[in-house]
């Protein structure tokens, strides 16, 4: 068996292997808009969930211990610590696609994004390049500033990392593929440059990215160990990624709120799990708020969220009884908000609501509906 190798992408934006959830808030009474439902399967009675598609073997593997793959795999969260090198600004103008090459090693050569080398040369699907291609190489660039933010200068730091794991990927019906199985980790990760506290607050959002990227290869590393590395599409041998897409939702001289929509593919999994994290952040003194604290607590302002939830969910899809009791007034429930400018997000986790499968469901409620319970003086008194 091959040793596991990591190759690592200077830091590299990435990542179009897989569609996107928009997770941008609207004002007024606009909802967010949700992917249509989705069921993870139980791959190999490793999890608590049932489906009944079935399951996928690789013929003759039997249980292997993957040291090298181990070691790969923390070099891969260790990248995670963001701040790009500087980068040379001058390099050839078009490269040929060799046999053995990927988009994600092109773009690694040439310190670029795959994203950049898609755009560039009118690519839709990254793994269908051809031996003889010629590809344009793009422009060099750098972390780039987000544009159309008010308030603090937020910066993009993108990172990617790209494992070999050593083990041959299988398709449905136990075919080998044709190459090892790869893992992908990409992130499209957000700084704020300028305020005081911005380094409490990049320094959390990193530490949330990284742990996040700890969990995702401490599951697939176990998997591909017992039972090797098979993929649902005969065609690719890279069906094992997680993705961090930050989106900032709001910014102001006092308050940042992003939010990150994270998908990951498990080896085998019949589809992308996909869920929204939120954090919102009062940047004079660079901590976390609470829900607690957009609220005057001299108002029954748990019940009239609750409530407020409660009906706007009714007219989402994948929603059922269960919402009552998911969005209940209990703080826990509207633990993940966004602020934006029109209204309050709320993100309720996959299947805490009802039968929203494996995607968080969002809605919005405009400020406007809650008003004589926001907290005088407080984040969304300074928005209006």
């Amino acid at each position: 068996m091959r040793r596991p190798v990591l190759h690592v992408p200077g830091r590299v934006l990435v990542p179009v292997l897989v569609l996107v959830l928009s997770a941008t808030a609207c004002g007024g009474s606009e909802e967010v808009a949700e992917p249509t439902t989705t069921t993870i399967v139980d791959l190999f009675g490793d999890t608590s969930t049932t489906t009944t598609i079935g399951r996928l073997a690789v013929p003759g593997w039997t249980s292997t211990e993957l040291p090298d793959l181990w070691e790969a795999v923390d070099e891969c969260v260790e990248l995670t610590e963001v701040g790009a090198e500087p980068l040379p600004t001058e390099g050839p103008r078009t490269v040929i696609v060799e046999s053995g090459d990927s988009l994600g090693k092109i773009a690694k050569r040439f310190d670029r994004t795959v994203d950049q080398f898609m755009r560039a040369n009118g690519i839709s699907d990254p793994n269908l390049l051809r031996v003889g291609q010629v590809l344009v190489v793009p422009r060099r660039q750098v972390a780039a500033e987000d544009e159309a933010i008010d308030g603090p200068t937020i910066l993009v730091e993108p990172v990617y990392c790209e494992i070999d794991t050593g083990v041959p990927a299988f398709g449905p019906g136990g075919v080998q593929i044709g190459g090892p199985g790869m893992i992908e980790v990409f992130a499209d990760w957000k700084r704020i440059e300028g305020p005081r506290e911005a380094p409490r607050v990049n320094g959390r959002l990193r530490g949330l990215m990284i742990a996040s990227v700890r969990i995702f290869v401490d599951d697939v590393v176990p998997l591909i160990e017992r039972h090797g590395y098979p993929c649902r599409d005969a065609t690719n041998n890279r069906c094992v990624w997680m993705q961090h897409r930050w989106e900032v939702l709001l910014a102001t001289d006092d308050h940042l709120s992003v939010r990150d929509t994270v998908r990951r593919l498990l080896p085998g999994a019949a589809a992308v799990e996909a869920e929204v994290r939120a954090e919102t952040f009062d940047l004079s003194i660079g901590l976390p708020v609470r829900i607690e604290d957009l609220f005057d607590p001299e108002t029954g302002w748990l019940g009239a969220l609750s409530a407020a939830a409660v009906e706007r969910l009714a007219d989402q899809p994948w929603t059922d009884e269960r919402r009552v009791e998911g969005a209940g007034p209990e703080s826990e429930n509207f633990s993940r908000f966004n602020l934006t400018p029109g209204g309050l997000v709320l993100a309720f986790a996959p299947g805490s609501i009802g039968g929203s499968g494996s995607h968080t469901v969002s809605i919005t409620i405009p400020y406007r509906i809650l008003d004589g319970y926001w907290q005088p003086g407080g984040p969304v008194s300074l928005l209006d």
